[in-house]
């Protein structure tokens, strides 16, 4: 299938009957229906009670993602695209998609609280479309960034919750809600219909711990997401810091 990039271009009623009959009332005892319709309502009223609780359960774990991983989540302006990326080190290095910063050797990078800062292209992986991006902090006060937490395996089973976090339609630090689908042939995170949009590449696909097990990269033709595995995003880094630390000659 086709991968379509995510950067966005340029009351319960009681009726009680009663019979007068020679000076007193006979209360009609229940038929066998009406206990069986009065099992059903209690059936139900049990089955709503338990699906509030899980939405409620839900919501608080969908907040309680948010709340750790928002701010790590940067808004990244290529050449000509926008797209999302995310805090991987304190010192401002930045994990987005190539297809991002194509063609933008020089991005400029939006974080959560609202600073921005100039940045450059430092690596970047054609396999995956991963790229990384350093922050030019030292034009201001010494700075920590925030960072995300990135899942030391990949434990996703078809049909676990997964969320997204960046900034579709342009709309910086919004999350939406999905479901895992399956591995692909070619080791993609292959999500459900709805949870990607234009402006979500580069951002965090996230398990219900709120750790990263993904970089969020495009939809395909039957709207289902994309997104490639945490396992790519640990591959990059480990390379990028051998080569840094490499001696010089």
């Amino acid at each position: 299938m086709k991968t379509r990039y995510l950067m966005i271009g340029g009351s319960l009623l009681l009726l009680s009957l009663g019979f007068s009959i020679v000076g007193f009332i006979k209360v009609l005892a229940p038929t066998d229906v009406e206990k069986n319709d009065a099992h059903k309502t209690k059936g139900t009223q049990a089955k709503n009670s338990r699906e509030i609780i899980s939405i409620e359960s839900k919501k608080n774990q969908a907040d309680a993602v948010y709340q750790k991983v928002n701010s790590a989540v940067v808004t990244v302006y290529g050449a000509k695209e926008l797209g999302s990326g995310m805090v991987v080190r304190p010192d401002g290095l930045v994990l987005t998609n190539k297809h991002v910063v194509e063609n933008s050797a020089f991005p400029t990078v939006k974080t959560a609280s609202g600073e921005v800062y100039e940045a450059e292209v430092i690596d970047f992986d054609l396999r995956y479309d991963l790229a990384i991006v350093r922050l030019n902090t030292k034009a201001t006060a010494p700075t920590v960034l925030p960072t995300v937490i990135l899942a030391n395996t990949l434990r996703l089973q078809p049909g676990d919750r997964v969320y997204a976090i960046g900034s579709p339609g342009g709309k910086a630090g919004t999350m939406t809600t999905g479901t895992f689908l399956r591995t692909t042939e070619q080791g993609s995170l292959q999500l459900s219909s709805g949870l990607l949009s234009p402006g979500n590449s580069g951002g965090p696909l996230l398990n219900a711990n709120g750790e990263v097990v993904g970089i969020n990269k495009g939809v395909l033709e039957d709207d289902t997401g994309i997104a490639t595995s945490v396992i790519a995003i640990k591959e990059l880094l480990t390379r990028y810091d051998a080569i840094r630390d490499r001696p010089k000659k």
